[in-house]
């Protein structure tokens, strides 16, 4: 075809363009066989489209560059490594469509259908999809840094290795999905709904987390340095190994939580709860526990020297193989508490409560040299702490 054939049809009308792709050998196709008449590599920038049924159609690599196709019928059809930069494509009906390494950098995809749709190694930087339907979608390895998914449903979607950082993500329904080893960093996705997610080994440096319902998610040995988790619902998720080094986790819910071998340097989890969390071998240096809910906690091997934990409540907790050397423990609730072998010289004790407390010789040698003034303790500890002065 030559430069001045190609001007012609770049400046057809809609209706022509679609007869083209309606039309095969110059005779009208038969609408029921129209999808083998729509061929690929077509060029079709800035075509309008709109409304156009073009479900089944084969696409593949075609140029549909700042189209419009706004409600526009492509489920199930082949787009694959088409190129649909700046393409309008609101409310446009995608479900099981093939988008395998498609260009949608910057296209426009709010309220559309893209249920099951694969869109393996698709690139959608900056892409706006707001309240589309990505239900079961297959991510796995697309582009999507800086994308709009602001109320996008994307229960069960598969979004293996998928670039997400700097996306945001408010209000967003992720359910169940699958985020193994993808990159979050710095993208927004509080108050959305990610309960039962798979997050292994994923990225979210600096992400915004507040107020996220997490519930029984995954995030073993996940990326989670300075996140912001700040009243999100952790019941019952799996962090272990994870890095929250820095991590804001302030009034967040982390009730039976496991944490084993978590790392909380320097972490804020004022005003957490972690009754009945799992709380092995975590690292907590220099973090905030002040007025914490630590009731039947399993703390074990930890390290808290020096730790705010001022006001917590650590009721009925089993606390073994801890130093809390130098701790601040001051009005902190131990009732009923089982202390064995810990390390509480220097510890500020004053004001707590240590009624019913269980603790062994070693406990009650550094307890001897703790600051227990004003502290609710049985007469049984009173005498067995005069007697080691």
């Amino acid at each position: 075809m030559t430069e001045i054939d190609l001007q012609i049809v770049r400046l057809l009308s809609t209706t022509a363009i679609v007869s083209l792709l309606l039309c095969h050998g110059g005779s009208v196709a038969d609408p029921e066989s129209k999808e083998d008449n729509i061929f690929d590599r077509t060029d079709l920038r800035q075509a309008n489209l709109s409304g156009t049924d073009l479900s089944g159609g084969n696409l593949n690599q075609s140029d549909l560059r700042d189209a419009s196709l706004k409600n526009a019928d492509l489920s199930n059809a082949y787009l694959i490594s088409a190129w649909m930069m700046g393409a309008d494509m609101t409310g446009a009906k995608l479900e099981g469509a093939d988008l395998t390494g498609a260009d949608l950098s910057g296209a426009i995809l709010t309220g559309a259908d893209l249920t099951e749709a694969n869109l393996w190694g698709a690139k959608m930087s900056e892409t706006v999809l707001m309240e589309s339907d990505l239900t079961k979608a297959d991510l796995t390895r697309a582009d999507l840094s800086d994308a709009n998914l602001t109320g996008a449903d994307m229960t069960n979607a598969r979004l293996f290795r998928t670039d997400l950082s700097g996306a945001k993500m408010v209000d967003v329904y992720l359910i169940g999905g699958n985020f193994v080893g993808a990159h979050m960093s710095w993208a927004d996705m509080s108050n959305s709904y990610m309960n039962r997610g798979q997050f292994s080994r994923a990225e979210f440096y600096g992400t915004d987390l507040s107020g996220a319902d997490l519930t029984d998610a995954d995030f073993s040995r996940a990326y989670l340095m300075r996140s912001n988790l700040s009243g999100a619902n952790l019941n019952w998720a799996l962090l272990a190994y994870a890095d929250l080094t820095e991590a804001k986790l302030i009034g967040a819910n982390l009730r039976g939580t496991k944490l084993p071998y978590a790392d909380l340097t320097g972490a804020d989890l004022s005003g957490a709860d972690l009754t009945d969390a799992d709380l092995t071998a975590i690292r907590l240096i220099k973090s905030n526990l002040s007025n914490t809910k630590m009731g039947r906690a399993y703390l074990q091997g930890l390290d808290l020297r020096g730790v705010d934990l001022s006001g917590s409540y650590l009721r009925d907790a089993t606390i073994d193989r801890t130093y809390l050397t130098n701790a601040n423990l001051t009005g902190a609730d131990l009732r009923g508490a089982t202390l064995s072998s810990v390390e509480m010289t220097g510890a500020n004790l004053s004001g707590a409560n240590l009624l019913k407390a269980k603790y062994d010789q070693f406990t009650l040698f550094s307890l001897s040299k703790a600051n227990l003034e004003g502290a609710l303790i049985d007469d049984e500890l009173k005498r067995n702490v005069e007697a080691m002065g």
